[in-house]
């Protein structure tokens, strides 16, 4: 990187970008440290002499970095006086016949600590699953999260990013129409034999009463894995049979007059 072209430039960014935005913020990224924030408006001058570069504040004091250890600089706005750690470049939704493949990516990232994945079919919005950033990055990064159960209908999409000091920005919505599964079904499941835990998917054409539940060979039940009213759409759920002892167990599935069941194997 030349830095002393990029100071040269930003140098005269500077002059323009002062008179033109009332709020605008000049941000220095590091090579091995945090970035750095100055307000435009406390910033009267900035030089540099090959090695170092020298920020004049209107106060008459000095802020001095060696250049060789800046990787970037940047003017941009901000939001309550910090910039935004994360420039968020595309969000997609895309399905495919059992779940919703939700991909993103990031121009840059500063403190990123990652994106919680959130979903609404009603106004209210679920967290479904959180993905790790990568913190201070230059360089663009790709993201991909999928949605193993999503619900049918017209359901919208958007990230959570989370700062690792707990600050926090909403991405934009992406919405989607799901088509309902056109009948009941459970699979078998995955992996099977299994130790502790194992998937198990299964379809709801119509919005009804499931039950979900798993016995033992006498017929008793021993754990209770859904018991509500869910809506049209394909489900996967991870069931632990870590409290349990080896053997053959049986799940079964109902919903009004459905019902069906899977052979399950615990080797431990």
């Amino acid at each position: 990187m030349n830095h002393l072209a990029n100071f040269v430039i930003g140098s005269i960014f500077f002059l323009f970008s002062s008179q033109l935005f009332s709020q605008t913020y000049f941000n220095v990224q590091y090579v091995n440290s945090l970035p750095k924030t100055i307000d435009i408006s406390s910033l009267s001058n900035i030089t540099f002499n090959g090695t170092s570069v020298t920020y004049t504040l209107t106060n008459s004091s000095t802020l001095t970095d060696d250049i060789s250890t800046i990787s970037n600089f940047t003017f941009g706005t901000s939001n309550g006086g910090s910039p935004l750690p994360v420039e968020l470049v595309n969000f997609t939704a895309k399905t495919n016949p059992k779940s919703v493949i939700l991909s993103w990516a990031t121009a840059t990232e500063v403190n990123n600590y990652g994106f919680n994945v959130e979903r609404s079919s009603t106004g209210a919005w679920q967290m479904i699953g959180f993905v790790q950033g990568h913190g201070n990055s230059n360089s663009p990064k790709n993201y991909s999260f999928t949605d193993s159960s999503p619900i049918a209908g017209k359901v919208q999409y958007r990230l959570k990013q989370l700062d690792t000091d707990g600050k926090y920005e909403y991405s934009s919505t992406v919405g989607i129409n799901i088509a309902a599964p056109a009948n009941f079904s459970l699979a078998p499941n995955f992996p099977n034999p299994f130790n502790p835990s194992t998937k198990i998917s299964y379809c709801v054409p119509i919005d009804g009463f499931v039950r979900l539940k798993v016995y033992d060979v006498l017929g008793r039940e021993v754990y209770s894995i859904v018991n509500e009213i869910e809506k049209a759409g394909s489900y996967s759920v991870t069931f632990d049979g870590s409290r349990l002892a080896s053997g053959v167990y049986i799940c079964i599935m109902s919903s009004g007059s459905y019902s069906n069941n899977i052979k399950m194997l615990i080797m431990k």
